[in-house]
């Protein structure tokens, strides 16, 4: 995940692109990181023709489903993962997901393609949907892609993408760790099932060193793009 990606970042387009989810990774209470109202995360990469591609939870279910604000950084296994998805009703051929975040907490995203399976694997993550009902799902391997304008010497974001994300919001007025981190899958992905009405699904593991997170109040934001390419 932390590889540089050999992505050659071109110009950011927002006419095609959907920005499909926005969530909040809470370690306690707010911290000084926004993005202005006016500007979307969007794939950095040329778009083709607006379709119908959205980002859902686990069991196809809304979005707003996805709750990452109970990560407890004091559980022993330094991680907790969620389930996500990708899925169309159009035909699509191929698409590519972007993770933006600010670097706040020294978490660490990594993001699997994953299977949906009927009974529940010693690794399996447990989606409970609105009516109750347990879905499990495994990984089956990370995505290979990289992040456009990470510092490699700090592990935070240079200034590439800051005046697509703040505008004509100064550099000197945003704190560094507000300053977004983006990564993008590399190559293309081609889905599960071709043609119309698929569901990709994946899991978003996000992991610590207990050395390194503490308790300190600190909130960083997490948005997920997907985008035709």
């Amino acid at each position: 995940m932390n590889k540089k990606s050999d992505i050659k970042p071109g110009i950011l387009r927002l006419t095609n692109v959907i920005v499909l989810l926005a969530l909040i990774l809470t370690a306690a209470v707010t911290a000084y990181a926004w993005f202005t109202n006016e500007r979307k995360l969007d794939t950095i990469t040329k778009i083709n023709s607006p379709v119908a591609l959205k980002i859902g939870a686990g069991a196809k279910e809304d979005s707003s489903n996805i709750d990452m604000g109970g990560i407890d950084i004091s559980d022993q296994s330094g991680k907790k993962s969620f389930v996500f998805c990708v899925y169309s009703d159009e035909s699509v051929g191929k698409y590519k997901i972007q993770l933006a975040h600010t670097t706040n907490i020294a978490f660490t995203y990594t993001i699997y393609a994953a299977n949906e399976g009927e009974t529940a694997l010693p690794d399996s993550v447990v989606y409970v949907d609105e009516s109750d009902v347990s879905h499990y799902y495994t990984k089956s391997g990370a995505l290979s892609g990289g992040y456009l304008n990470m510092d490699e010497n700090t592990g935070i974001a240079n200034g590439t993408y800051h005046e697509k994300t703040y505008g004509a919001y100064g550099s000197e007025f945003v704190q560094k760790y507000a300053e977004p981190l983006y990564w993008q899958s590399s190559p293309a992905i081609t889905p599960v099932s071709a043609g119309k009405n698929f569901t990709d699904y994946y899991i978003l593991e996000i992991s610590w060193d207990s050395d390194k997170v503490t308790n300190n109040k600190e909130t960083d934001m997490v948005y997920l793009t997907a985008g035709m390419v």
